[in-house]
């Protein structure tokens, strides 16, 4: 029985055919594999094709699938499916070959000539190429296929580059390189980045060892008997679409020698290569070796990470993994050693505990109670500071007030004050619960917990108290801790973590992700534009950049309108989904308030549009409804459209939080955390981005309005 492979460019057309041509293409896959002669089938050989490996099959009368056959391997790859001319015009020119240099599979398409200049461009003569300085043997060894030469060596500016791409004159794994060159890497930064691994020879005839090669994982599924094509097909959509890009592949699968780091920038994939991880490790366990927790910060995006795993993962391997925010872990984990207090998630109840306290203050002291609760999260808690004596000796770097040692000692009480209020009313804050629990794993090790790695997601959102926790969870060694974050959202006011800190060792072990597989890169420079001067830290004491992130699609920049009132912006934003072609469930209105989100709903709700309110574990949105959010809970979603509404003054960056920093360092420390709100909120499109406000407008948007 043949293998068949399916090439992402093949579910991709397959997904623009009605529902039965889809049916019809997916009975005429099933049968090739059985009998690729069957005379319904037409199987034939297209020799006027620029590649003799085109073949082609009937679907129905009109629609055709467009194959290449490795016949000698009784193999064949399904590249694409449509009606009959239109498949036929996408097959003349397509190339299907093994890179030489990287034992690749690549499909792209071979023109008779050289890139034509990009729409609206002037060349002159004299203008030079983007890749003069590198030589023809580095293209090649980037997995520049030797036909695509010419078309790189046109290349004068970066539209050239995306243009090439988009019209597949050039594979997807060779345009990550050659972007790198071109945003100015060395060829060996390139070439280490790309190609990691290249093979000592490679056999350009032997497609079943091209297939699994990472960089033709990231394009191709195989089906190897009736079995696997059956699972392949009946699969959703959303499981078809689920792949890996090669870098991504590696970091995901395979035996790891210790704590791995992954950072990268919004919608670079660092959920789906920790889902995929976990995925890899369930599959990989021995009998006995313990579950895999994978963790978060928050329930919503626990909740979401199952949903998602659901899709990648069978029964077996889900048995195997456990998904829990760390708070919801931590206190179940406690109850069970008898533990007697609820962690203080109600912020009206904190405020009320930190009055009490502050009235310990000393009348000498002039310092406002919003600086004693930034002092107890950003000094305090983190450092694990228990006494006066410890506090004198606590480090304050990054602080804005300048305290002497005889000032900490005056003010302690008031520390002191409001942890026995906590005590007393049987509440601990979340460094407490996950200290007390760290404590008792270490000096008890038979209640360790059977784990055989940890996974967290988000982990630019924890402190060092949760990071020393998961590292007692599980014992160093291979493959134990897996960590993805993006210091560029870290949006819950954590003070920035050093993972050696925390007896967490990533030498060696780190990597960034830097292709942006959401949103288009005109949005993704907006929300990247907002974040500019922001200085971000890379979660293990040094400086995390976007350098080289990009985004391989691209459309047009956000619209940026303010409006005279609130209604007016309902009726925008609902022309903008109507003249977009947009569903509304599809979308997503966010607001900095719930207040806001309410008004909205209001509004919109008046103009006989039906809503729906993320919040919490949220069910699906129903059909036509149009989805409203927060700018917190949207976070680690995505949607076709994003509406960032009532981007008002006072609102973005909202002014109670910003101006009520007991100094200018904590200020900064707080319009960075609203920068990053919009950062995520921004990023969550995946075609079009809007910015809404009315009244005035925030002056982060004032020089994009119309």
């Amino acid at each position: 029985m043949a293998s068949v492979a399916f090439s992402d460019k093949y579910f991709e057309s397959l997904l623009k055919l009605t529902p039965n041509e889809q049916s019809q293409a997916n009975k005429a896959v099933m049968l090739f594999q059985q009998d690729r002669n069957h005379p319904s089938l037409n199987y034939e050989k297209l020799p006027s094709f620029r590649d003799d490996k085109v073949r082609s099959i009937r679907a129905n009368q009109d629609v055709r699938i467009i194959l290449a056959a490795a016949e000698k391997e009784d193999l064949y790859l399904m590249l694409y499916v449509n009606h009959h001319d239109t498949a036929y015009k996408w097959a003349e020119k397509r190339k299907i070959e093994i890179n030489p240099n990287t034992g690749s599979l690549q499909v792209f398409t071979v023109e008779e000539s050289a890139l034509e200049p990009a729409s609206g461009t002037q060349e002159t003569p004299a203008q030079p190429g983007l890749f003069d300085a590198i030589r023809d043997r580095q293209l090649l060894q980037l997995g520049v296929p030797e036909d695509a030469l010419a078309v790189v060596r046109s290349m004068k500016i970066e539209a050239d580059l995306e243009t090439a791409l988009i019209n597949e004159q050039i594979p997807k794994d060779a345009h990550d390189g050659l972007f790198m060159l071109m945003a100015g890497a060395s060829f060996e930064e390139a070439w280490n980045e790309v190609v990691p691994a290249a093979p000592e020879s490679v056999d350009t005839e032997d497609f079943t060892t091209a297939l699994t090669r990472p960089e033709s994982r990231a394009l191709f599924t195989v089906a190897e008997n009736e079995q696997a094509l059956q699972e392949v097909l009946n699969q959703s959509i959303e499981k078809w679409r689920v792949f890996l890009h090669p870098a991504q592949r590696r970091l995901a699968e395979g035996k790891k020698n210790g704590p791995v780091r992954v950072l990268g920038g919004a919608g670079t994939g660092k959920t789906v290569v920790a889902m995929h991880r976990a995925k890899w490790l369930a599959n990989h366990l021995d009998e006995g070796d313990g579950k895999i927790l994978f963790t978060t910060f928050t329930k919503n995006l626990a909740a979401d990470i199952q949903q998602n795993l659901n899709k990648i993962c069978s029964q077996e391997s889900l048995a195997k993994i456990e998904v829990l925010n760390l708070d919801a872990w931590v206190m179940n984990f406690l109850k069970k050693q008898g533990y007697d207090y609820g962690l203080l998630l109600d912020s009206r109840e904190e405020k009320k505990l930190w009055e009490q306290a502050y009235s310990e203050k000393p009348a000498s002291i002039d310092l406002g109670m919003a600086f004693f609760q930034e002092e107890w999260a950003r000094v305090v808690q983190p450092q694990s500071v228990g006494s006066v004596d410890e506090y004198k000796k606590a480090s304050r770097i990054g602080r804005g007030t300048r305290l002497n040692r005889q000032q900490r000692v005056e003010i302690w009480p008031v520390f002191e004050r409001y942890r026995h209020l906590l005590a007393s009313n049987y509440l601990k804050e979340t460094d407490d619960a996950y200290r007390d629990a760290r404590e008792l794993i270490e000096n008890k090790p038979e209640l360790r917990p059977d784990l055989a790695a940890v996974i967290v997601d988000e982990a630019q959102d924890m402190g060092s108290q949760a990071f020393m926790l998961i590292r007692a969870l599980v014992p160093p060694g291979l493959n134990d801790l897996f960590i993805v974050g993006d210091g560029h959202q870290r949006i819950y006011g954590k003070n920035k973590v050093v993972l050696g800190q925390c007896g967490i060792d990533i030498r060696g072990r780190s990597a960034r992700l830097k292709i942006n597989y959401r949103t288009t890169d005109e949005t993704r420079k907006m929300a990247v534009g907002i974040l500019e001067g922001v200085q971000v830290d890379d979660l293990d004491g040094g400086e995390d950049t976007q350098q080289f992130y990009h985004s391989l699609m691209h459309g047009p920049a956000p619209e940026v309108c303010c409006f005279d009132s609130l209604e007016q912006q309902a009726e925008a934003i609902l022309t903008a989904i109507k003249s977009n072609n947009l569903a509304p469930e599809a979308c997503c209105v966010i607001a900095r308030t719930r207040r806001e989100v309410n008004e909205l709903k209001a509004a919109l709700e008046s103009r006989q549009q039906l809503c729906h309110v993320l919040e919490g574990q949220s069910a699906a949105t129903p059909d036509d409804a149009l989805n409203l959010a927060t700018m917190h809970r949207v976070k680690g979603l995505e949607f076709d459209g994003v509406f960032l509404a009532s981007a008002n003054q006072g609102l973005v960056p909202l002014d109670f939080v910003v101006n009520s920093a007991a100094d200018a360092v904590t200020r900064r420390q707080r319009e960075n955390e609203e920068r990053a709100l919009v950062y995520v909120s921004l990023t969550r499109a995946r075609k079009l981005a809007f910015v809404f406000g009315y009244g005035r407008m925030s002056e982060w948007f004032s020089g994009f309005t119309d």
